[in-house]
């Protein structure tokens, strides 16, 4: 069972009067940005060094969380003398805590053991300097993201792409070793297909130390095997999979890391693919792609449609299943207390948003009115402090029946 947190801003679905939406132009959420980043901060964000011991695998259940978005809103009573003219609700950020089902091992063991691996040896010689410069390790890299290797379905990362460095991302789900052969991409592919919640996966070769303990495949000097600077090495290939679409800024790990005594971890052949198309969602149309742009609606934005924004977490994966029963859970509310004119959600806006270029926040945007790529001009904006806001992986959703393209 997934375990949640949900953060509400001040006055949550009670309108401010006066409010600035009616004079400018609809602004992206941004308020609300440090809170989301500050939802996902104690999440995992890469996967751990050689194969973990019990083994963290995250869940993401969206049931549950969609449970308690249509409670906070439909619960939620309005502010006092509210007309129907009012501003629209405030910002509601929306933080999952996963869950963490572990795997357990066998049962402890008392001695040191040759581990199991799935990659070619780099033995002559046998360093890290080695490993990071083998011509066999950034061949399969680049050979994977030629068009007919691509997965179906994925695109590949533009400058992620045979690196030294894994992604990093609070959105990180579970990795997998033990399941591939080989630099196989598409097997990735298939395994973040049927993860719930994944959108990305980073596939790498990982330099580990060969001589391990039983029990907590980590090296251990005590049972003989110290994992010194000179220790034999082995090569996991890995993939690691994350709910957000990774970014070349995703690419941000240290270089290496220490196992054992002195043993140096390192990377090589790093390459990252996203889902190209936003999932669908059941009971609405679309998506329809708007790229880098979210969608703008006129000014004054109280009178054409606009009815409110939502961040979440960045450990909440991209889903716009959550977009979607909230859209639904406003057009519950609206009617009941006769809000933002009792105007219906008919159309949703799902996308990115980044603050100068780092750490991706899901975000959406409800409407009375639906808009297509037309309106789709807002490619982001600019602060009082410098901070440069951008949007992408931007979709459109729609009811039944308010279907627009252009």
């Amino acid at each position: 069972m997934v375990r949640k947190n949900i953060i509400l801003s001040s006055l949550l679905l009670g309108l401010v009067s006066a409010s600035p939406l009616h004079q400018k132009r609809q602004d992206l959420p941004i308020d609300s940005y440090d809170e989301s980043v500050a939802a996902g901060a104690d999440s995992t964000d890469s996967p751990p060094v050689g194969d973990a011991v019990p083994q963290i695998v995250e869940s993401f259940d969206a049931d549950a969380v969609v449970a308690d978005i249509t409670a906070a809103i439909v619960d939620t009573p309005p502010a006092e003398a509210q007309a129907s003219t009012d501003a629209p609700p405030e910002v509601i950020t929306v933080n999952l805590k996963r869950s963490t089902n572990v795997a357990r091992a066998d049962a402890p063991a008392t001695s040191c053991i040759s581990r199991t691996y799935n990659g070619p040896q780099v033995a002559f010689p046998d360093t890290p300097e080695a490993f990071t410069g083998f011509a066999g390790f950034s061949a399969a890299a680049i050979d994977a993201t030629k068009a007919a290797n691509v997965p179906s379905g994925y695109a590949v990362v533009p400058n992620f792409v045979d690196l030294k460095v894994l992604g990093q991302d609070k959105s990180y789900i579970t990795y997998t070793s033990s399941k591939l052969t080989g630099y196989d991409t598409k097997k990735c592919a298939a395994i973040c297909d049927t993860t719930a919640g994944c959108t990305s996966f980073n596939i790498y070769y990982e330099r580990v130390p060969l001589e391990i303990s039983k029990a907590t495949q980590v090296p251990d000097a005590a049972l003989g095997c110290p994992g010194n600077a000179d220790a034999a090495s082995a090569t996991l290939i890995k993939c690691a999979f994350y709910g957000m679409p990774l970014v070349a800024s995703s690419a941000k790990s240290p270089a290496y890391q220490f196992q054992g005594k002195a043993f140096k971890v390192v990377y090589a052949g790093s390459t990252a693919f996203t889902k190209s198309a936003g999932p669908s969602v059941d009971g609405f149309q679309g998506p329809i792609t708007f790229g880098k742009a979210a969608i703008n609606a006129p000014a004054p934005v109280i009178d054409h449609g606009f009815l409110r924004s939502q961040t979440f977490g960045t450990n909440v994966p991209f889903a716009p299943e959550l977009c979607a029963a909230s859209c639904k859970a406003q057009t519950e509310y609206n009617a009941l207390h006769n809000t933002n004119k009792g105007q219906a959600c008919v159309f949703f806006n799902a996308y990115i948003m980044y603050k100068n270029g780092k750490d991706g926040v899901f975000t959406c945007a409800y409407y009375g009115v639906p808009y297509g790529v037309s309106y789709a001009k807002n490619t982001g904006q600019k602060d009082n402090s410098g901070n440069v806001w951008t949007i992408d992986s931007s979709f459109g959703y729609y009811l039944p029946g308010n279907f627009v393209s252009k």
